[in-house]
């Protein structure tokens, strides 16, 4: 028996597959019903389901069936994995995915409610796209119980001290007794004087718990020294790596590095993006002073950095404003996680702010909140940023919509530097590390103006607000087009500069967008074509596709 896990992630796999058009497949279309067949000897497979906006492939995974020779079965994960001849890695992602998310709790009451802190543990659902949403490989159950956001649990950090010639430090000062309390602060010095004769010659980092593990032996072999676990309790957000201490505001959030898989990469540090991300983060704060955005500041930062790699990107911490520290007592916020989400009882997480505004006029102003700043940094600034899913947050009064809120800039800006409207504030990264010093596209600086509108569009429509189009369609009968020709009609609203704007062309026919599954399947394949659903036209009639 197949639990609603096991289906969801046979769904989000089949979908991935098809939109990023890893495996040939048929592609039937009649009266606006789809039918996707993938034939692959010995079996067959077919999907009933629909294109949405973007190209984004929605399934009705009951109806989904697979034969081989004369028999014809509704099929297990372990039957689809095997119809596609998997990688064995990829299985134990899907099958761990499966296992962990059977593990989390269940929420039947609305959310709505909640305060910001308790979203953080209560929106479970995890990546509404990537199959391998709660893949976490690295994790035994016992981890996913006890760092897992779902379950809430509190758990002290432990501290190394490094040898400084392997730290990289930035704006540092007085940030360890801020973030972990000066009695804290004061007993790690003590500990570090007792063991060693030259305590100025090592740095103290923070490590997550189950990262310790992992890191204890390299730690021992670059010279490090072991301070145990100290200070007060945090707890980890959806994001797993970072994690907050609860009823806290004035204590900056943290981003700790782990030896984890999670959907489609490794969760360590990448070392110059550590070393860069308070200068970003001046230059976007610079940048948006006159946007209705409140960036939140990666204000501090240290990351280790060995001669042998061995400890590179594995150690390390982000020190970031706490979100809320910058809101006021009558305001809530949301993580945009939570917008296309359903609750127990079918009915959208919006629902109750939909009864009290009404649907459309709510709408219509989550999408000029949220579209306004992002587009205009986009646009008028040359600035794009990864403004989606956790990355963003919306601030309401009284469940209104009133601004938006920004946050992990470290590997997630992009610009190219002949479209920056002021390049003289640039921050010189390259003297920031050396790698900096290489060539374009590697991190933040691009060299064609179609990577910004690529990362703003797959982040904002492409994988974002598809998932709420798609769930208004199916709960509240709003047609997709509508839905983007409002979003249309905002971004137009914004008189942004003809000529700016015409450069990073938001509407040709088609664009494209990353295919962040493919990667899985032992191919080159990084990107693929969609169109764009303010310049597609629905089909009509009856057609059939074969796609290779």
């Amino acid at each position: 028996m197949q639990t609603t896990n096991e289906r969801r992630v046979c769904k989000q796999l089949l979908e991935a597959i098809l939109f990023e058009r890893i495996e040939p497949f048929i592609e039937h279309w009649r009266q606006g019903q789809t039918t996707f067949r993938f034939v692959r000897p010995p079996y067959e497979l077919t999907v009933d389901g629909r294109r949405g906006a973007f190209d984004r492939v929605w399934l009705d995974i009951e109806t989904v069936v697979l034969t081989r020779g004369n028999h014809a079965q509704s099929p297990t994960l372990e039957h689809i994995m095997d119809c596609f001849q998997l990688a064995e890695p990829l299985r134990l992602e899907l099958r761990q995915t499966v296992q962990f998310a059977d593990a989390c709790p269940t929420y039947l009451e609305p959310r709505t409610h909640l305060s910001y802190e308790q979203l953080e543990q209560a929106l479970i659902e995890g990546h509404p796209y990537h199959p391998c949403f709660k893949s976490r490989i690295g994790f035994s159950p016992d981890d996913h119980s006890r760092y897992g956001p779902e379950a809430g649990q509190r758990f002290r950090l432990h501290f190394v001290a490094l040898p400084v010639s392997i730290v990289h430090q930035q704006r540092m000062d007085g940030v360890m007794e801020q973030t972990f309390g000066h009695e804290t602060y004061l007993r790690l010095q003590e500990k570090l004087s007792a063991a060693v004769d030259v305590p100025t010659g090592y740095h103290i980092l923070p490590v997550h718990p189950w990262q310790w593990q992992h890191v204890e032996a390299d730690v021992r072999a670059s010279g490090g020294i072991d301070l145990g676990k100290a200070g007060p309790l945090f707890q980890a957000t959806q994001s797993i790596r970072t994690v907050f201490q609860p009823d806290a505001p004035t204590v900056p959030h943290i981003k700790l590095p782990l030896d984890l898989m999670q959907t489609s990469s490794r969760r360590t540090f990448t070392v110059p993006n550590i070393v860069a991300a308070p200068v970003l983060s001046d230059w976007l704060v610079d940048r948006t002073q006159k946007l209705p955005v409140t960036v939140l500041r990666e204000f501090a930062s240290q990351v280790v950095e060995t001669t042998d790699g061995r400890l590179s990107g594995r150690i390390g911490c982000l020190y970031r404003d706490n979100v809320l520290a910058a809101v006021s007592p009558d305001e809530t916020v949301i993580p945009l996680t939570a917008l296309a989400l359903r609750e127990g009882n079918e009915t959208l997480f919006l629902e109750p702010w939909f009864k009290t505004y009404g649907r459309e006029r709510w709408l219509k102003q989550f999408l000029a909140v949220y579209l306004e700043p992002v587009f205009r940094l986009l646009v008028e600034e040359g600035i794009a940023v990864e403004a989606h899913a956790q990355n963003a947050l919306l601030v309401l009064k009284d469940g209104w919509p009133t601004r938006l809120m920004l946050r992990d800039f470290h590997d997630s800006v992009e610009f190219v530097r002949s479209f920056v409207r002021r390049p003289e504030k640039i921050p010189t990264f390259d003297t920031l590390h050396p790698s900096f010093r290489s060539t374009t596209n590697l991190y933040y600086e691009m060299d064609q103006v179609e990577a910004l509108r690529e990362l703003v569009v797959d982040t904002v429509f492409v994988f974002h607000l598809t998932e709420l189009s798609h769930q208004l369609k199916e709960i509240h009968q709003l047609d997709e087009t509508t839905f983007f020709n409002w979003t249309a009609d905002i971004l137009a609203g914004l008189n942004l500069p003809p000529a700016r704007l015409a450069t990073l062309q938001l509407d040709t026919p088609t664009i494209y967008t990353e295919s962040l599954v493919a990667r899985k399947f032992n191919t080159t394949q990084c990107r693929h074509l969609v169109r764009n659903p303010l310049q597609s036209q629905t089909p009509k009639g009856s057609e059939t596709h074969v796609i290779h």
